[in-house]
């Protein structure tokens, strides 16, 4: 959730007292204009999602008749269901929003590893050890010419079932040019966004044979790719969640403040984390909260206030313990 909400509970992370009631008492307005305008692209969207729905129906029964149907098409079928299935979504809740009815969350049905991911996951697993000797095959019918990419490869794998590997033609290579001797990161091919929460995910597939799938809140992957490309990843994890520097910025603040009141870094870092995973939630709490907010402006914005900051108590005594409290109390003294 990229809106002045997700700003909103951050702020509230480094400074409750200063400002964030402000931001949420003009949140409800500023998002609906933006999802006013997002309605009329994600409508205009799915009318044409609709025309590609007969065809979508016509490649579930041959599916279904034919087992050996073409990866590639199967792919493409669960990528455009899955797409069609999220515009519809969204176009509902714009349309409840922009009709003004309140839009109860309903838990997504697509969770941090989608169809698609964990499909691409599976197939690079398939990959990468084929993926040695095919650069020795393209090697031996091309003589001091490397691939210039991972297309040119596919007819250097072996077949499966008579056919071509699947996901050939969904991943790269991590460099700009075939891999070098001592490269450790090999692969990747996008995923696309994460629907609960808009974060850009890729599948990445090193020399060991470990699968990655790895998520950036701003879409900025290339640090991490330049950090791993000769080197092994360190841990067992089958999921990295990049962070964006003001998030990052934001952690390290929490830390240096619980720091203060003798909370460890550790400790902080699940706070912040916590609050992270609560704040759609709490977000939509304080939404309904402010329709019910009466008095001045000024009024409006102390009961905002007390709101957020008791919310936080809450969750801090949940995942801090007694040293919870103090905590928020630091926070909220900071101007």
């Amino acid at each position: 959730m990229r809106t002045a909400l997700k700003i909103v509970l951050a702020g509230a992370l480094v400074a409750i007292s200063a400002g964030v009631p402000c931001v949420l008492q003009h949140q409800a307005q500023l998002e609906l204009g933006a999802r006013r305008a997002a309605f009329e692209q994600q409508a205009s969207r799915l009318s044409l999602l609709v025309a590609e729905n007969g065809r979508l129906s016509n490649l579930v029964a041959q599916a279904k008749a034919a087992p050996q149907l073409a990866t590639e098409q199967l792919r493409e079928l669960l990528r455009l269901r899955n797409e069609k299935r999220e515009l519809a979504e969204q176009t509902n809740r714009l349309a409840r929003l922009v009709a003004g009815t309140s839009d109860q969350a309903q838990p997504s049905e697509a969770g941090p590893e989608t169809a698609l991911c964990a499909e691409m996951t599976e197939a690079l697993k398939v990959i990468l050890p084929a993926l040695q000797p095919a650069l020795q095959k393209y090697a031996l019918a091309h003589p001091n010419q490397p691939p210039d990419s991972f297309a040119e490869l596919q007819d250097y794998f072996p077949l499966v079932a008579g056919r071509k590997m699947a996901g050939l033609q969904t991943f790269e290579f991590a460099r700009a040019e075939a891999p070098r001797p001592g490269d450790t990161l090999l692969l990747r091919g996008d995923a696309g966004p994460r629907p609960e929460d808009g974060a850009q995910v890729r599948v990445y597939g090193f020399s060991d044979g470990r699968v990655v799938q790895v998520s950036s809140e701003d879409g900025g992957f290339d640090a991490w790719e330049a950090q791993h490309l000769n080197t092994p990843l360190a841990g067992t994890e089958g999921k990295v969640s990049l962070e964006s520097d003001a998030t990052a910025q934001e952690r390290a603040r929490l830390a240096e403040v619980g720091a203060s009141v003798g909370i460890s870094a550790e400790d902080a870092g699940r706070f912040f984390d916590r609050i992270k995973r609560q704040h759609k939630a709490l977000g939509q709490k304080f939404e309904e909260m402010q329709k019910s907010l009466t008095g001045s402006p000024e009024e409006q914005q102390r009961q905002m206030q007390a709101a957020i900051q008791e919310e936080l108590k809450k969750l801090a005594i949940e995942t801090l313990g007694e040293k919870g409290p103090a905590l928020v109390e630091k926070l909220s003294a900071l101007k």
